[in-house]
């Protein structure tokens, strides 16, 4: 990851994170995390009260019980559900929003590496009764996402 400062609008300085695919930010501070998403998904939680959040960015929908590594959406989003929890957050108050799962990888034939990325987030996002808030996902075009932790505010740019 890497961390920089800027102020926000409102006068709040503000970290700002460049999530790597694979990873996973989580804040009680206030925090802009940036990331681009292809197939790749990115799983965005925050609880508005508290002002606490974070995000994973994980490539491929399902990892072995052996690699518990957040390159999979079946570990990367229990992790981050556990950091934020482990951050302040209180499980009631929490929100989803989930970007990414285009369809960019012709190299799988028959199938969509970005709608199973997806698929995993909205199953276990579910599962977990969680609300999803706010979507952008599947289509052909990769993403720029900015989340901003502390109050949950998303900006999403198609490439």
């Amino acid at each position: 990851m890497t961390a920089s400062s800027a102020i926000a609008s409102d006068g709040t300085e503000r970290r700002s994170v460049y999530l790597h695919a694979g990873q996973l930010h989580v804040s009680s501070e206030p925090c802009e995390v940036v990331t681009i998403l292809g197939s790749c998904v990115a799983v965005c939680l925050f609880d508005p009260d508290a002002r606490v959040g974070g995000v994973n960015h994980y490539l491929l929908p399902v990892g072995s019980a052996r690699e518990a590594s957040t390159r999979y959406g079946t570990h990367a989003i229990p992790q981050l559900l556990e950091r934020v929890l482990a951050g302040g957050a209180r499980r009631e108050a929490l929100r989803a929003k989930v970007f990414g799962g285009a369809c960019t990888l012709q190299a799988l034939p028959g199938r969509n590496l970005g709608q199973e990325n997806v698929d995993v987030a909205l199953r276990l996002l579910e599962e977990q009764r969680i609300p999803v808030a706010e979507r952008d996902v599947g289509g052909k075009s990769g993403r720029k996402l900015v989340f901003h932790t502390d109050v949950g505010a998303a900006w999403v740019r198609r490439l």
